[in-house]
């Protein structure tokens, strides 16, 4: 069947009905009606001997099981009965039941400033040149970036995680002496380069971060692109190095907001890909307010999960053990 790109998993989860899904696997015959809507029987994720471990909730479009599997929509049950990622168990739902999906709408209908690019794209004789202009639309990726530089290592990144995010010190252009940190779109586009300072003099004379001008962060959620093939769960963080440093501990499911401010581009794009935020704000006022303000916008409309952290900390600054301790169920 010829598809448009799924994109929007809400509304995915929402038009399957999860009790054909359960009938799809042969699950529903040992299952038992308690009441209207309610399913309740034995977990056949995963074998439990429990006869109303596992329950349905066919108005609610959702399941649980209270032994050891948990819950979650139908993407979920899909995806814990076939082990794939959130994109196979979408393509399957799609495939099943001859959906099409268009791409969620921004919340305001504006496009990205952004231009197709290949992270794997030759540097052309005008290299040069395109390193001087970074801002949107982006021709190309920095043609060169030192991954080896000692900030990488003291901020606590391991080589496989610079590799990943395709972070390094810029020698020339705009970004020199900055670590340019590449920002991708949703779709994974390359949109722009943030440039954080390694030099205090620098950092003092011309700012901390330098981003391009015409760039709006507002619009973006770094990592999404990643982190939407991994889960309908997402982890909120605030900063590049925050989401880096969570990734690296294994939590692939990461984004950040790249401030402490949420948009309403950026509120529409969690509406288009979650259904439960894990929020892990630094621990200040700053942090707080941002905490505040995921509350105010989106308690009606996703499931939230903090985690506090302790006065003064912040995810980039902990150690992996430490992440895992707070994250883990």
């Amino acid at each position: 069947m010829a598809k448009t790109r799924w994109i929007n998993f809400t509304e995915l989860k929402t038009l399957v009905p999860i009790r054909a899904v359960l009938e799809r696997y042969g699950f529903l015959p040992g299952l038992v009606e308690k009441k209207p809507g309610k399913l309740v029987g034995a977990c056949p994720l995963h074998g439990g001997k429990g006869k109303s471990s596992f329950h349905v909730d066919t108005e609610r479009n959702i399941f649980n099981c209270f032994s050891s599997c948990g819950g979650g929509n139908v993407l979920d049950l899909v995806q814990k009965v076939e082990s794939c990622t959130i994109r196979k168990a979408a393509e399957k739902l799609c495939d099943w039941y001859g959906l099409t999906f268009e791409r969620g709408a921004r919340s305001t209908g504006e496009t990205q400033n952004s231009a197709k690019v290949s992270e794997n794209s030759e540097p052309s004789a005008d290299a040069d040149k395109d390193e001087q202009a970074v801002n949107p639309p982006l021709a190309r990726p920095l043609a060169k970036l030192n991954r080896d530089h000692p900030y990488l290592v003291e901020r606590g990144l391991t080589v496989p995680t610079i590799k990943t995010f395709g972070v390094g010190h810029a020698t020339r252009g705009i970004m020199r002496g900055r670590i340019a940190i590449p920002i991708h779109n949703d779709d994974g586009e390359l949109v722009a380069y943030a440039g954080r300072a390694v030099d205090a003099e620098l950092a003092k004379e011309k700012g901390k971060y330098r981003l391009p001008d015409n760039f709006k962060k507002a619009h973006v959620l770094f990592n999404l692109n990643r982190a939407r093939e991994i889960s309908t769960e997402l982890i909120v963080v605030e900063g590049f190095f925050d989401a880096m440093k969570v990734h690296q501990a294994g939590f692939e499911n990461v984004v950040a907001l790249m401030g402490s401010t949420l948009s309403e581009h950026q509120e529409q794009l969690f509406l288009n890909y979650a259904d439960r935020l894990t929020l892990m704000f630094d621990g200040d006022d700053a942090g707080n307010k941002c905490l505040r303000e995921f509350y105010g916008k989106l308690r009606r409309r996703l499931y939230l999960k903090e985690i506090h952290l302790d006065e003064g900390e912040q995810p980039d600054t902990l150690h992996a053990d430490r992440i895992r301790e707070l994250l883990e169920p």
